[in-house]
């Protein structure tokens, strides 16, 4: 009588590292951008709309490049060159801080976006060859929660350590305030990047395609790829209105505590101290309930892709909107609303991304991943875009959070009607 086969055992060291390693580079991309968001308010000039421009330029410029790179190369070696950049950027970015100089900062911090496009599906790619098919949905999910906190970490941290400093060292430091944080995070990359090149196996790529000057305009070919795939389609949808509406709240909370706490000049040092503390305090109370979110959604997602998660997020989010829209700033129900909306957000998220990463081709996956990538990218460009058009336009952050309900809305049901019937593992 035959044995029946165990399993593969799952390399799970690997997979930890690998966690840690996009953490890092997440935290330390979110923190740098919120370094430089933070230096704006206090020179008061308005960094956050530019800065989220230039975090998605790159991947609508370059994501057909980036996939095929990932696919045609060792996924591995390409983490680590990316690692190694960010090391680069970082000393890049300090030096530009101690100098006082914003060109230099915003140039090295540019790099640093095209280095996230390389780095994205990379580390995405690597997820299914290291855990296989029948761990991705717990897997991919720990990838995107642990990431989504590195980013809201490198948020709240920032936004708190500037702050801080500033409180200790004064209303004359804001760039050495912005400057050291940015050279204690180059020293953590370089841990990260010994920890990449020590703890990651590598795996034989799946393409054989050759180079091709095609690949610098390759989106279409990328998306058609996608949209023609019915569940990968509808998938990055879902995915995409994630962003999109990640992005929209971020700035509604940036815009609330700037309201709150309204800074004319550097010389407004309290008002300046108290919109770095607001911000700090409603990034944490989102993050809270996404974390809390994503950990639960990836133990149910554990040994199989649940997608009535993604029914109940959406309708979670929708929910979280209209009592925001609703509820008084600083009070105990806009915060259980902020929790709330992280939380359902984040279990949204997690079944939607790892069908997206389960469906696709082993030879085509990192194509799927930057032509999922570029379509993520384009609509965090429209969340800067609509919400700028939003403020600008006079809207109350409350009749924003009321559109962002409405908007979430018509999502949750899409997806509601695009996945029932679909067929998991």
């Amino acid at each position: 009588m035959q044995k029946p086969q165990s399993e593969p055992k799952v390399p799970w060291k690997s997979f930890w590292s690998l966690v840690i390693i996009q953490s890092m580079n997440s935290l330390n991309e979110k923190a740098v951008q919120f370094l430089l968001i933070a230096l704006g308010i206090w020179m008061a000039v308005k960094l956050q709309y530019p800065l989220s421009i230039l975090i998605v330029l790159p991947f609508v410029l370059f994501s057909p490049m980036a996939g095929w790179v990932s696919d045609r190369y060792c996924k591995t070696r390409l983490l680590q060159a990316m690692v190694l950049l960010q090391v680069l950027v970082l000393v890049g970015m300090s030096a530009g801080l101690f100098m006082h100089s914003l060109p230099v900062t915003v140039g090295f911090f540019t790099v640093f976006c095209v280095q996230a496009t390389f780095f994205s599906p990379a580390k995405k790619g690597l997820v299914k060859d290291i855990v296989g098919s029948e761990r991705i949905g717990m897997a991919s999910g720990v990838l995107e929660i642990t990431s989504m906190l590195a980013l809201l970490t490198g948020q709240i941290g920032a936004l708190y350590l500037v702050y801080s400093l500033l409180k200790v060292w004064g209303r004359g430091s804001g760039w050495e305030a912005a400057a050291w944080p940015c050279a204690f995070a180059t020293v953590g990359a370089v841990l990260v990047f010994i920890l990449s090149v020590t703890m990651i196996p590598r795996y034989k790529p799946q393409s054989t395609r050759t180079f091709h000057w095609g690949l610098l305009w390759e989106h279409f070919t990328q998306l058609r790829m996608l949209w023609n795939n019915k569940v990968l389609r509808n998938s990055e949808v879902g995915v995409g209105y994630f962003w999109f509406i990640a992005g929209v709240m971020m700035l509604i909370v940036l815009q609330m505590a700037q309201e709150a706490h309204p800074v004319e000049t550097t010389s407004d040092f309290m008002q300046i101290l108290g919109q770095q503390k607001d911000s700090a305090l409603l990034f944490a109370w989102l993050s809270g309930g996404s974390i809390s979110g994503g950990v639960l959604a990836s133990l149910v997602c554990s040994r199989r892709i649940h997608t009535w998660l993604a029914y109940v997020g959406g309708g979670g989010m929708t929910l979280g909107c209209v009592v925001l829209a609703m509820a008084a700033y600083d009070t105990p129900l806009f915060y259980g609303a902020l929790c709330f909306t992280g939380f359902t957000a984040a279990g949204y998220l997690v079944p939607l991304n790892a069908l997206l990463q389960d469906r696709a081709d082993n030879d085509k996956r990192g194509d799927v991943i930057a032509a999922g990538n570029l379509v993520d990218c384009f609509l965090g460009a429209m969340s800067v875009v609509v919400q700028w058009l939003m403020a600008s336009a006079g809207l109350s952050t409350r009749a924003q959070c009321g559109i962002m309900a409405a908007l979430s809305a018509l999502v949750a049901v899409f997806i509601w009607r695009s996945m029932r019937g679909v067929q998991t593992k």
